[in-house]
């Protein structure tokens, strides 16, 4: 049955709200922005206000370590005063509050977060990575981050070993190493290409997301 112009307006309408960050709905992110924040490349939608866009690298030390690497990890900052709507290609939106923690998240999986976050991107390299390895950014302190995913996410407790295509982040006290099953790729079909995991030891918990539609190693 078709709907109404009013009433998809109406469903449809801005959301408002006194914090900095705020779901416009499940697929999308508001963020008022007073003075600056990072967010993705590309990630805009639309915006409200004045607000400019630039490219950065978080210091000549991250730059330096992005040429090394050849690390893929574009982040914009922007700047300005207004109402700013963020998304990756309709997948979900979750917003955390950090308080003093600190948090890894996997590059593709990072949306967004306030300037009062302290970011150091690192990289994770082995066999079945793409070819440049997994790239995540360490992110601590106080304020709000963004992360995006294919599906809800689920918290999973260490130890335990995952698909790499389907981490999203892990909590501080972990670290995770590559590990190998010559057989899983035979158990599992021709075309899985799950012959690699990834494996967290300690105490902490592993963000996954209910997905694989990202193969590590293959054009996206």
């Amino acid at each position: 049955m078709a709907e109404s112009l009013n009433n998809l307006l109406e469903k449809a309408e801005e959301v408002s709200a006194t914090e900095s960050f705020v779901l416009q709905n499940s697929r999308a992110l508001k963020i008022h922005v007073t003075d600056s924040v990072y967010c993705r490349a590309g990630s805009m939608i639309a915006y409200q206000g004045d607000i400019s866009f630039t490219s950065t690298s978080g210091g000549i030390g991250k730059w330096i370590k992005k040429k090394l690497t050849g690390e893929g990890f574009p982040l914009m900052k922007a700047e300005g005063t207004g109402d700013l709507f963020l998304a990756d290609n309709a997948a979900d939106v979750t917003i955390l509050k950090l308080n003093g923690e600190s948090l890894f998240i996997e590059g593709r999986h990072l949306l967004a977060f306030e300037n009062t976050i302290e970011w150091n991107i690192s990289v994770l390299r082995g066999a079945g990575i793409a070819s440049g390895g997994m790239f995540t950014c360490q992110l601590s302190g106080h304020g709000y981050v963004a992360i995006s995913s294919h599906g809800t996410p689920i918290a999973l407790d260490s130890p335990v070993i995952v698909d790499p295509n389907a981490v999203i982040g892990w909590t501080d006290n972990l670290s995770p190493k590559m590990k190998t099953d010559i057989n899983l790729k035979t158990l599992i079909g021709k075309s899985s290409g799950e012959t690699f995991q990834l494996s967290f030891n300690g105490a902490g918990k592993v963000l996954i997301q209910p997905a694989e539609l990202h193969s590590f190693g293959s054009e996206e």
